[in-house]
């Protein structure tokens, strides 16, 4: 019995049905179609991984299922491993070309993707990659890196997707039996209060919203925990997961400029849809990002990888309330503002002295817009692993005073200083005992004591750390770190830098 002829276009972190370059090629070829996303029970039982982003993916998908249910078409999401799923697929149908993204994820999936490549070349199956993000693959250096990145993406016309023309598969009874074996957990599907929803509806209701209104406060909201939740754009998670693609957000974006009397905010967010390719690019220019120092000199630093402080700053336990109310945000929501996140790794990893990985692993489960390329280099960036960034140590006492002068933040997710003063959350372990008892919190008792002096610790841990970036060692190898990572324009920069600030 001679086999059905089909394409598949395989879903990874590109779910949505707009300015999608797999989906519009299968059209174009015009066989029947079978959209595929696979829940690959290796890749949700990595350490990076967390129910939180499987209810998104699968909220996602509903959403796309949705809106081609309309349509009369269907797409297709198993609990298995890719491959098997392929296998299957090639037991009732012909598989002539296999569609999908590039990814630039964490080392399991670039392994994945391999392994696709090749069962699919011994198979005699077309399998078809397209770049998304701005993203160069294969390339080692940055020079007319900014350029291309503006023709091939930002510029470019975002691709058209004829919904129509679109034929999907109703797939055999028995192949359908297969897919719906290994039912997902019930707490995937199910809704978590708090969280951001997944779908590319929703996406666009969070971009226009922004543009619409919540931009106005970007810039004077964007460094505060509590304002940021609502005058940040938001889009992260949609990013991450491919909800919307980074070419309509930037093009929709520069057409709403053009017309728009606020340039000093929405400029400013423009900014940041550029880094977001240019950290991308990092980890797909070396995928060791994600194991190890871009700086190898810093092994040296021996930096613990567990113990109790590490298990305090995980618990949101620590005695700062900046970082402890922060990390208890997180749990709850998997979103703060980049700020603050930038301060839980540097207190971390420069107060607690912390080795960078544990640390990173842990954020990957909580943050909900796990982004691999955007997450390893910032990460590094912060704990110092470069060699080249400036650093930066955030006194979290400071942020308080800055960025929650009246505790808003703060007495939300640390209820313990709930009846604490606003002028006395900076440091409540500088309370008097008799100010302990008027407002309700012993210190060491309802909220622990500080960790550690920060003064003290984070000085001498500045010290540590500098010996080695100043070494020989550390500044032999940084020409050639410059070159694989840094733009042109960055490199001039740090080269007008002094060594030391």
């Amino acid at each position: 019995m001679v086999k059905q002829q089909i394409n598949i276009v395989w879903l990874k972190r590109d779910l949505r049905l707009r300015d999608h370059d797999p989906l519009a090629a299968a059209i174009d070829n015009g066989l029947p179609t079978l959209l595929l996303f696979c829940f690959e029970p290796s890749l949700m039982a990595c350490p990076e991984s967390d129910v939180r982003h499987w209810r998104f993916v699968f909220e996602s998908l509903a959403d796309l299922q949705n809106r081609l249910k309309i349509r009369e078409k269907q797409l297709y999401a198993v609990h298995q491993e890719v491959i098997t799923v392929l296998e299957w697929i090639t037991d009732f149908y012909q598989i002539q070309q296999v569609y999908s993204h590039e990814e630039v994820g964490i080392k399991i999936t670039f392994d994945r993707d391999k392994a696709v490549k090749k069962w699919c070349t011994e198979q005699g199956i077309a399998y078809q990659e397209f770049p998304q993000n701005g993203i160069i693959r294969g390339r080692k250096h940055r020079q007319g890196w900014l350029k291309l990145l503006e023709k091939s993406t930002f510029k470019a016309s975002a691709t058209k997707v004829d919904l129509e023309k679109l034929q999907t598969l109703s797939i055999d009874p028995v192949l359908l039996e297969k897919f719906t074996t290994a039912p997902l957990p019930s707490v995937i599907q199910s809704y978590q209060e708090g969280f951001q929803r997944g779908g590319e509806t929703y996406a666009w209701r969070y971009f226009q919203s922004f543009l619409q209104e919540r931009s106005k406060n970007y810039n004077r909201q964007l460094s505060k925990p509590a304002g940021s939740r609502t005058s940040c754009s938001r889009l992260s998670p949609y990013l991450a997961f491919g909800c919307i693609s980074a070419r309509e957000v930037m093009q929709h974006l520069d057409a709403h400029l053009s017309q728009s009397a606020d340039r000093w905010n929405l400029n400013n967010f423009r900014s940041r849809l550029w880094w977001r390719s240019h950290f991308i690019q990092k980890l797909e220019t070396d995928w060791r990002v994600e194991i190890a120092p871009i700086n190898p000199v810093f092994v040296q630093l021996d930096r613990q990888m567990d113990g109790p402080w590490f298990e305090a700053w995980a618990q949101g336990k620590t005695g700062f309330p900046m970082v402890d109310a922060s990390m208890r945000c997180l749990q709850a929501t998997g979103w703060i503002n980049f700020r603050m996140r930038a301060m839980l790794v540097s207190f971390a990893t420069f107060v607690l002295w912390l080795d960078w990985r544990p640390v990173a692993t842990h954020l990957a489960r909580l943050f909900l817009d796990f982004e691999p390329g955007i997450h390893y280099p910032q990460i590094q960036m912060q704990a110092g692993l470069t060699g080249y960034h400036t650093l930066r140590m955030y006194n979290p006492s400071t942020q308080v005073t800055k960025n929650d002068p009246d505790g808003i933040f703060i007495k939300k997710w640390v209820p313990e200083l709930q009846a604490v003063p606003s002028t006395l959350l900076a440091e409540p372990w500088k309370m008097t005992p008799m100010e302990q008892k008027f407002y309700h919190c012993s210190i060491g008792s309802d909220y622990p004591v500080p960790l550690v002096d920060f003064d003290k610790v984070a000085a001498q841990n500045k010290d540590r750390y500098w010996q080695i970036r100043q070494s020989p060692a550390a500044k032999q190898i940084l020409s050639s770190i410059l070159e694989k990572f840094c733009t042109p324009k960055e490199i001039k920069i740090h080269q007008q830098k002094e060594t030391r600030p």
